[in-house]
């Protein structure tokens, strides 16, 4: 017993030590000095003008852009197969026969069951590409106006949003946005911005609070 606890004991230092690694690595890579060296390059790919700053730049971009691409040509695919095999294909003198691939590879037990798995597909990749599409990637900032960027739904293809400062608002979770904290109103769009990755957390609640943390309150 005493073994186990000393190796308890000197397993917590080394706990401790990767916590602070990657809280480390988290700070660095949105340091605001990192911020500036890459800004100019976000703004010459996002097609935006020297006036706006970068202020907030989200994780897993370059996974989002391979996985918007997919869902798209992935639901398209499958929703053109399904509507022409409806349409083209299904006899309802087959409505109890299996539906084969070949020769012996039963798929579905009937057309019916065929229809509700595709179905399923589709909605199941159309949920995921709408909770892509509310997702903020960047976000810049001239005054108390904001520019949001979303992923679009090519590769490389990104769609643009401005709000003012007085649309941002917080916003209550949902059924597919689960996570209340992330989820907010631009305007006539809602988005989900993830706190931990603006420029310096002044941003974030002068976003929220519409005042800046370093001044006072004025009667």
């Amino acid at each position: 017993m005493n073994c186990i606890r000393l190796l308890r004991l000197a397993e917590r230092p080394r706990q401790q030590f990767k916590q602070l690694q990657t809280i480390s690595a988290r700070y660095v890579s949105n340091h605001p000095v990192r911020f500036m060296e890459t800004q100019d390059m976000w703004r010459q790919r996002d097609g935006v003008s020297k006036r706006w700053q970068l202020i907030y730049k989200a994780p897993m971009d370059t996974a989002l852009n391979w996985a918007s691409v997919y869902l798209t040509l992935s639901t398209s695919i499958v929703g053109a197969g399904t509507i022409y095999y409806g349409t083209f294909v299904y006899d309802k003198s087959d409505a109890y026969t299996p539906v084969t691939v070949g020769d012996n590879v039963v798929i579905a037990n009937s057309p019916m069951e065929c229809f509700a798995y595709l179905g399923a597909f589709i909605l199941l990749h159309f949920a995921v590409k709408i909770l892509i599409s509310k997702y903020v990637i960047r976000l810049y900032q001239d005054g108390d106006e904001y520019l949001a960027v979303f992923r679009g739904h090519f590769y490389n293809r990104i769609n643009k949003h401005k709000f003012h400062l007085n649309e941002f608002k917080k916003l209550s979770p949902t059924f597919v946005v689960s996570w209340g904290d992330a989820r907010f109103g631009l305007g006539d769009k809602h988005g989900i911005i993830l706190e931990n990755y603006f420029k310096t957390p002044e941003h974030f609640n002068y976003l929220l609070n519409k005042k800046s943390a370093d001044k006072p309150d004025v009667d």
